[in-house]
């Protein structure tokens, strides 16, 4: 199939514009220094993957179903000469095996052509019928890739963070059926995720391993998430339990008076402690954040509707100042002072007028860390006794609770 012009044009653009917004499909790696050479044939990768991955509305709008097919096939390509090149030409550069793990997770279509009604196809129809593929190209590479895949398993200078990814995409999809089978199936998952978080103490993937096992029983709460937390507090892999220990502090937090206390971004002083008697609400949130501005409107009505009764709202924003270890004092100050105007300049417009803590240190804020903040919005409704009585209490669930809780 031959690329034409539109389809490298989009390509490009595409490419170029989620490198403007800051995605990236790489690992990070950090544990080997990185070549000149692996940097060029990393961002290069980069920009093939991310071609794959998840695009905006726009991305679909103004392009047919055979661009599509073809773009991403372009990519699928891309993404394997790229890797291949490498591995060939730098055989004794490490980073020649993210470009295999790459190679590993690809089910490329091999796609030569389509088949005639494929535009006129209904919406949510399965397209891959209607592609014409190349059955030989596809089973000589399935040949090729576990070649790969055996070799990078057997790899004595791969990247750790490269073999904790190969071991995370070995055992996510296993995990969520033995989440589903019940108690009998987690014991054994379990264990190999203790594995992999002793043998990769820096990595990230155990937690991600622990949270999809267990996301059943850490909804529930309760006794049995503590106990989970509790035994994970000790896990050698310092992310799992970093993230148990907040978890604790969390659940020991709903069994007594939360305690906080900041000058606000506006010079107000906050502590939660002059708040006993009210209902409070602990908002984790940012400006940034669509799914926070969002849940605003129903906030700024309970706000409207209860504050003269006993209601009131602490703000905790995740803004991100952007700074960076090699920031010299002056440019450190600059990125906040521009942080805090947005944040200031947005809660002005959106007539905000509770307090908000600000620090700019994004997902580093130290509330967030303390209180085990993943995702936002986040929502801590305190009673007038200053504990947690809800973490859940969004759309019109907020009114409801802060009602009860004000006894109206």
């Amino acid at each position: 199939m031959k690329k034409t012009l539109l389809s490298v044009l989009v390509v490009l653009a595409l490419a170029g514009a989620a490198l403007a917004q800051g995605r990236s499909t790489l690992l990070g790696v950090k544990s080997v220094p990185i070549s000149p050479a692996a940097a060029a044939m990393l961002a290069e990768l980069d920009t093939a993957w991310l071609l794959l991955g998840p695009q905006s509305p726009e991305y679909f709008a103004s392009k047919t179903r055979t661009q599509l097919a073809q773009i991403r096939n372009d990519a699928e390509q891309s993404v394997i000469r790229i890797a291949e090149n490498f591995y060939r030409s730098h055989p004794a550069d490490p980073m020649r095996w993210e470009g295999v793990l790459k190679m590993t997770m690809l089910r490329p279509g091999f796609v030569t052509g389509f088949k005639p009604g494929i535009e006129d196809l209904p919406k949510n129809t399965n397209l891959t019928s209607f592609y014409i593929t190349d059955e030989a190209a596809k089973a000589a590479w399935e040949k090729t890739v576990a070649g790969y895949e055996a070799a990078l398993r057997a790899g004595k200078d791969v990247p750790w963070e490269v073999m904790e990814y190969r071991l995370f995409l070995d055992l996510y999809r296993p995990i969520s059926v033995a989440a589903k089978e019940g108690p009998a199936a987690l014991g054994p998952m379990e264990k190999k995720i203790d594995e992999i978080a002793a043998r990769f103490p820096e990595g990230a993937v155990a937690l991600r391993l622990y949270s999809s096992l267990y996301a059943a029983k850490l909804r529930a709460g309760g006794d049995a998430a503590e106990e989970l937390w509790g035994r994970l507090s000790v896990s050698p892999n310092l992310a799992v339990a970093a993230r148990a220990r907040a978890e604790l502090t969390k659940i020991d937090a709903e069994r007594k008076p939360l305690e906080m206390t900041f000058t606000a971004v506006d010079g107000r002083k906050v502590d939660l402690k002059d708040y006993r008697g009210k209902v409070v609400l602990i908002d984790f949130w940012a400006t940034w954040c669509g799914p926070c501005i969002a849940e605003l409107p129903n906030i700024k009505k309970v706000y409207a509707d209860y504050h003269a009764k006993g209601f009131e709202i602490v703000g905790i924003s995740l803004e991100n100042a952007k700074l960076a270890p090699g920031d010299t004092p002056e440019q450190s100050a600059a990125k906040l002072a521009a942080a805090k105007k947005v944040l200031n300049d947005f809660t002005a417009k959106e007539e905000m007028p509770w307090p908000q803590f600000f620090d700019g240190n994004h997902w580093k804020n130290p509330y967030a860390k303390q209180y085990a903040i993943t995702g936002i919005p986040a929502m801590f409704l305190l009673d007038q006794s200053g504990k947690i009585v809800t973490t859940t209490a969004r759309g019109e669930k907020l009114g409801a609770e802060v009602k009860r809780l004000l006894k109206l």
